[in-house]
Formats: C-alpha cells, sequence, structure tokens
C-alpha cells in the first residue's frame, strides 16, 4: 500500500478523536516535512534506517524542540494507527524513538504591572480595555476568553468551559485539554467592570435574555480587531509589543513574583503538569534578580559579623 493511501485511511478512520485545529494543524505538519519524504513508498517496505534517515533530515532542519516533538509524536499516531488497523508489521518510528531535546535558548516576553499599566493607558476602546484587562488578570488564553458568555461569569468566579478556534472561521470548541476545564476568581474590580459592560450590551441590542459574549455581545471579537487595537495602543504609549498569548506570561510571572505558590498558578493557567508553568510561564526578572542578591548579601554580611 502506498505512503499515501495509507495516509488517507488515517484521516478517514484515525482522526475522530482529534479536535478540529488540532487535525488542521496535523494536516499543515504533516503534508509539509513528512508526505514529501515518504510519497510513492510502499508503506510496508519501509525499513527502520528510512525512518531514521527522515529524523535525521528533519533534525538538520534545527526547529526547535517544540516543533519536532510535535512532529513526531503526530506521525507516530500515524503509523501506531497502521500497525492496528492496517496490519503493518511493527512500528520503526517508536523503536528509534523522539527527537533528542537540544539546548534552546528562550526569550519569552512578558509585562510587569507597570508596563501593563502603561499599555492599556493607551487603549481608547472600553470592551477591548476590558479584553486586555481580563487576559493580564487572569491568565485565560486569548481563545478561552473570546469565547466567554456571561452565563461563564457566576459571583467571582469565571468559568472556562468552551475555546473559541480561529482557523477556518471563529467556532466555538471544546478546551485544550481536560485540565483547561476550570473556574477561575477574578478580583471584584473587574466584576464590576463586566456587569457594567453587560448593562451597556443590553441597553444597545434591548435583549435582557440574551446570553452575549463577554467580549463582543452579539458575536465574538475578531482576533485581527484585537491585534489591530493592541498595536496601535502599544504606538500611542510608546512601549514595545508583545503577542496575545504573552499576557498570559505576564499573569504567571506576576502571581509568582507576588507569592502565589506554584502550585496555584499551574492550576489558575488549566496546566496538567506543575512542570508546564516552571519552564514556559515563570520567568526571572530583575526584582527577583535583585532579592537574590539582597539574600547573598545578607549571608555573607552575617557570615562577616561572625568572623
Amino acid at each position: 500500500m502506498l505512503f499515501e493511501n495509507a495516509y488517507k485511511k488515517y484521516l478517514e478512520l484515525g482522526t475522530s478523536h482529534l479536535k478540529k485545529q488540532t487535525l488542521e494543524t496535523f494536516w499543515k505538519n504533516f503534508n509539509l516535512h513528512v508526505m514529501p519524504y515518504f510519497k510513492g513508498f510502499d508503506i510496508f517496505e519501509l525499513t527502520k534506517l528510512d525512518y531514521l534517515k527522515w529524523k535525521n533530515t528533519i533534525i538538520s532542519m534545527n526547529y526547535s524542540n517544540s516543533f519536532n516533538n510535535n512532529l513526531y509524536v503526530c506521525f507516530n499516531q500515524f503509523i501506531q494507527f497502521c500497525c492496528d488497523y492496517l496490519d503493518l508489521s511493527c512500528n520503526y518510528l517508536k523503536e528509534i524513538g523522539n527527537f533528542k531535546r537540544k539546548y534552546e535558548l528562550k526569550k519569552y516576553d512578558y509585562y510587569t504591572l507597570d508596563e501593563f499599566n502603561l499599555f492599556i493607558s493607551g487603549v481608547d476602546d472600553y470592551m477591548y480595555k476590558l479584553f486586555f484587562t481580563f487576559l493580564f488578570f487572569t491568565g485565560a488564553r486569548p481563545g478561552e476568553a473570546m469565547a466567554l458568555k456571561f452565563s461563564d461569569l457566576i459571583g467571582n468566579y469565571i468559568y472556562i468551559n468552551h475555546n473559541l478556534t480561529t482557523k477556518g472561521g471563529r467556532e466555538l470548541d471544546t478546551p485544550k485539554n481536560i485540565s483547561s476545564y476550570r473556574e477561575i476568581v477574578i478580583d471584584d474590580y473587574l466584576v464590576n467592570e463586566l456587569c457594567n459592560l453587560k448593562e451597556y450590551y443590553i441597553n444597545l441590542y434591548g435583549d435582557e435574555c440574551f446570553d452575549y459574549y463577554i467580549f463582543g455581545g452579539i458575536k465574538p471579537l475578531a482576533p485581527t480587531t484585537i491585534n489591530r487595537v493592541k498595536l496601535k495602543a502599544c504606538s500611542k504609549a510608546n512601549i514595545r509589543t508583545i503577542t496575545l498569548h504573552q499576557f498570559r506570561h505576564s499573569h504567571a510571572t506576576l502571581l509568582v513574583n507576588e507569592g502565589i505558590p506554584i502550585n496555584d498558578v499551574s492550576k489558575r493557567l488549566g496546566h496538567s503538569k506543575i512542570s508546564t508553568t516552571l519552564d514556559i510561564y515563570v520567568h526571572c526578572n530583575l526584582e527577583q534578580e535583585k532579592r537574590v542578591l539582597s539574600t547573598l548579601n545578607s549571608l555573607r554580611l552575617n557570615i562577616l559579623e561572625k568572623i
């Protein structure tokens, strides 16, 4: 059986468990980085050496650890499907194993509280100002925030149970994973502002019973418009721009710097593992360095005084 025909079978029968956005990413990466290498080959005649050569080719491209891992996982799922349902005798890709992680100097940008206050001063529209404020003070993913309706706001809690996909149109989808289903406590000031926004929608549209999107009203905000407003605000406030997802980074770093236990921060972000929070969202900034320096100086001083 030709490799591409086996892949068609997999798309027809083996991807029902994948979310739409995940499937689109899978399809794109597979067609760019796997199919060109194996197209035209009989999948039953591929050897372990063939898979190893492919792996070395990908390594030579110097992609990120994250990209390599995602590509391997997708490819491995396909080969395992062929073993389980198309009578492929052995999953050689699994025997070879995943890509070895390489050292990466990661640069995650984020806003401090002062920087955020400077940024938000440049946002003129009230609804967008609340949207960015919500991201910064909750750590919600942008898609999660865009999917929220007022029925998800109960007292001081926001219930995350949807995500808004942006590929192929805006559609409500399930959150990223099981751990992403969560409730987030929000401060009184933000609750009051959101309630004022709801009153604005009621006065604008004249329907008290409609379950409005918190950010958008009748329909959710468009990502392209959000980014346009963000860039305009950065220019007005004369501050560097960060991505929407980096507002989530900012929130995590803010809480850790304020002494919130990493386990609580991890649950708030909807991570299944604390290591994910530590690896990605917690950054060493100048204030942390100052505290380290102060501690070391105090220890040195105590030693000198005892001599």
